[in-house]
């Protein structure tokens, strides 16, 4: 009946999930866990207050699922020095 409110809330997430995304790539650490922390208050306020449908509750706890056990190995060490020296 309201899909546009299912589309908003989806959108807020997902603008969460491409940031999370691209500061992991960049490997920047805290930012990424911060962007973690803030999908997943954001994922329980929304799933709480009934805006989210059984497939986007699913989706997005796999996500935060997925991204908390990238996190557990996800440190600044991970970037070795000459990693690629030999190769250029």
């Amino acid at each position: 009946m309201f899909s546009f409110l299912q589309k908003e809330t989806h959108g807020e997430l997902e603008k969460i999930v491409t940031r999370l995304k691209l500061n992991a790539s960049n490997n920047y650490r805290d930012a990424t866990k911060e962007d973690l922390a803030e999908l997943e208050k954001k994922y329980e306020e929304l799933k709480a207050a009934g805006k989210l449908n059984r497939k986007q509750i699913d989706y997005y706890r796999c996500r935060i699922v997925e991204y908390t056990g990238k996190l557990e190995y996800f440190s600044h060490k991970s970037q070795k020095a000459g990693k690629y020296s030999g190769k250029i």
